[in-house]
C-alpha cells in the first residue's frame, strides 16, 4: 500500500531546490547560506501569492526538513515541520482558531514562538516559553533553545500532533496524537496505548482499539509506566519509563527485512488507523509498514454515521435505516450533541436490526441480561445512551453511549440491535403549518381586533377635539396621574414595554 503522493507544486520547489545541490535561501540572495536558526526579533510573514502551499522559513542543516507556513486545504493556514521530499507535514502547530491564509498571518520569534493575524490577534504560542534561538534539528525536532545551547525550554518532540517519527519518545504525560480531521486519538495509559473516537471536543472518548504491553504487571504499583519509541530497525518498542527497559514491541513488516536507511514515521490517519510507513532514496511516496486495524469493517466509522459495514472480499456500506439500499456513506449528518441536550420534549424515532455487532465491543462497558428486551429497555431509559447491541448467546447488552457510528454485520440471529435516531427539530408555534380553517379564523380575528383599535382612535380623537373647541379640559388636567394601582397594572408579565 502506498501513498502521500507529493503535491505538484510543490514537486516544482523540490526541482529547484535540488539544482546545484543546495538548498533555496530564504530570500533569495546569491551566495548566501540557508538559514538554520531564528534569533529573538525575527518576523516573517505569509504571502498570499507564494507560489506553493508550504513557504518555509527555516531549514534543518541536512536539508531535508523545513519549518514555515502550510496551508490546509482551501482556506486555512497553520504551521508545520515539512519533510521536503515528499512534501508531508510531520508535525503541524494547529492553532485554535481557523487562519485565512490569504490575509498575512505573521511568524515572530521573542522568546517563544508567536503566529498572529491582523484584526484576529494571537492564533497559536510556545506558551509559558522563555528561549533565545530556533533551530530545526537533522530528526526533525523543531526546539527553542537558550544560549550555549544550556537547554531546550520547548520541542516538538514533546508536543506532537498526528505523527511520531524516529527517536522521539511517547508517553502518558505526551499530549495525544489528533489525527487531522480531528474525530480520533492515539493515547497511553500505565501499561497500555489506545485509540479514541473524539466526540463533543474530547469530553467523550470510546475506546476502540488497545494494545497492553506484554510483560508489563498492571498489578505492581511501583512499577512505571511504559512509553513508547519508533525504532529505525522496523518496529515500534514499549519501554518502561526511565530507562530502557524493553516490555514489547509491535514489529513492522519491515523488521525481518532489516532495512537500513528508511526514515519511518507513524501517523494517526483520518480514517481513525494508526499506521507507520517508511521513506528511502528514491522514493516517490511513502510504503506503509504497519496498521493497527487490519480490516474495513474493523476501523470505527468507515461507512459514517448509522452506517453498516458488510464484511467480505469487498467490503459494501449499507444504512441502518434501510436495509435494502447499498449505498455510500453518509446515511445520515454527522451528530454533535448528546441527546440530553435540545430541552426535554425531543423526540426519536428507534430502529432495531437483526445480525448487528460492534468491532470494538470489547472495548465498551456492558450489562448482562436475559432478553435483548431488558437490555433495550436499559438503553431506552437514558437520554445519554444512543444504542444497545445485545448478544443472546451470552447474555451481553453492550450500551453505546456517543452518537451511532458504523456497526457490522455478523450472520448470527442472536445479535440484535437498538438504535436511537433524533428527529428533526420540531418548529417553533410561530413557524408551524396551519390547516385552512384556523389560518382563516386567525386572519378573521385579526381583522376584527384591527377594525376595533380604528374605531376606538376615532371615538377617543372626536372626544378630544370637542373638548378642545369647548375649552375644556388642559393639558395639566390629562396628565395628572390616577392611584398607584393604576400605574401597577403596567407590571403585567404581558406588558411587552417591560424590560
Amino acid at each position: 500500500m502506498r501513498e502521500g503522493k507529493p503535491d505538484p507544486a510543490i514537486a516544482v520547489f523540490l526541482a529547484a531546490l535540488f539544482i546545484a545541490s543546495a538548498v533555496p535561501l530564504i530570500d533569495g540572495a546569491d551566495g548566501e547560506e540557508p538559514v538554520t536558526q531564528l534569533s529573538n526579533g525575527f518576523t516573517a510573514t505569509h504571502s498570499a501569492d507564494a507560489p506553493g502551499r508550504f513557504e518555509p522559513v527555516l531549514y534543518s542543516h541536512n536539508g531535508v526538513f523545513a519549518f514555515g507556513f502550510l496551508r490546509v486545504g482551501s482556506a486555512s493556514l497553520d504551521l508545520a515541520v515539512v519533510h521536503l521530499p515528499s512534501s508531508f507535514p510531520l508535525w503541524r502547530a494547529t492553532p485554535a482558531r481557523v487562519a485565512d491564509w490569504s490575509r498575512p498571518a505573521t511568524l515572530s520569534f521573542d522568546s517563544r514562538l508567536v503566529l498572529t493575524v491582523p484584526g484576529v490577534g494571537e492564533l497559536w504560542s510556545t506558551l509559558n516559553v522563555v528561549g533565545d534561538t530556533v533551530a530545526l534539528l537533522n530528526s526533525s525536532d523543531l526546539v527553542i533553545r537558550l544560549f550555549n545551547r544550556r537547554g531546550t525550554p520547548w520541542r516538538s518532540f514533546e508536543n506532537p500532533s498526528d505523527t511520531l517519527v524516529l527517536g522521539q519518545n511517547f508517553t502518558m504525560s505526551s499530549p495525544p496524537l489528533i489525527s487531522k480531521n480531528r474525530r480520533f486519538s492515539l493515547r497511553f495509559a500505565k501499561t497500555y496505548m489506545a485509540l479514541h473516537m473524539e466526540f463533543y471536543g474530547g469530553r467523550t472518548r470510546p475506546m476502540y482499539w488497545q494494545y497492553t504491553a506484554r510483560e508489563a504487571q498492571p498489578e505492581n504499583a511501583t512499577q512505571p509506566p511504559v512509553y513508547g519509541r519508533l525504532d529505525s530497525r522496523g518496529f515500534f518498542g514499549l519501554y518502561l519509563l526511565g530507562g530502557d527497559q524493553s516490555v514489547d514491541m509491535l514489529a513492522f513488516d519491515t523488521f525481518v527485512r532489516n532495512l537500513t536507511g528508511a526514515f519511518r514515521r507513524m501517523t494517526l490517519d483520518d480514517d481513525g488507523n494508526l499506521r507507520a510507513y517508511y521513506w528511502t532514496e528514491g522514493s516517490k511516496a511513502w510504503t506503509s509498514d504497519y496498521k493497527a486495524i487490519n480490516g474495513p469493517c474493523e476501523l470505527p466509522t468507515p461507512c459514517g454515521a448509522y452506517g453498516l459495514c458488510v464484511p467480505g472480499g469487498a467490503p459494501k456500506c449499507q444504512c441502518l435505516i434501510n436495509s435494502t439500499a447499498s449505498i455510500a456513506p453518509p446515511c445520515r449528518a454527522e451528530e454533535s450533541t448528546d441527546l440530553c441536550g435540545g430541552g426535554g420534549g425531543q423526540l426519536f424515532d428507534v430502529v432495531r436490526r437483526n445480525r448487528v455487532s460492534l468491532a470494538y465491543k470489547e472495548q465498551l462497558p456492558f450489562e448482562t441480561y436475559k432478553t435483548a428486551a431488558e437490555c433495550e429497555q436499559s438503553c431506552a431509559a437514558s437520554c445519554s445512551c444512543w444504542g444497545a447491541v445485545y448478544n443472546g448467546g451470552s447474555g451481553y447488552c453492550y450500551l453505546i453511549d456517543f452518537p451511532v457510528e458504523t456497526v457490522v454485520y455478523e450472520a448470527d440471529d442472536r445479535k440484535v440491535g437498538y438504535f436511537k435516531i433524533r428527529k428533526a427539530q420540531q418548529q417553533s408555534a410561530a413557524g408551524r403549518g396551519m390547516s385552512p380553517g384556523v389560518t382563516a379564523a386567525v386572519v378573521v380575528a385579526s381583522l376584527v381586533l384591527a377594525s376595533l383599535a380604528v374605531a376606538g382612535a376615532y371615538i377617543g380623537w372626536k372626544r378630544w377635539l370637542r373638548q378642545r373647541r369647548a375649552g375644556g379640559v388642559g393639558m395639566e388636567q390629562e396628565l395628572t396621574p390616577g392611584h398607584y394601582r393604576d400605574l401597577k397594572s403596567m407590571d403585567s408579565p404581558n406588558n411587552s414595554f417591560k424590560t
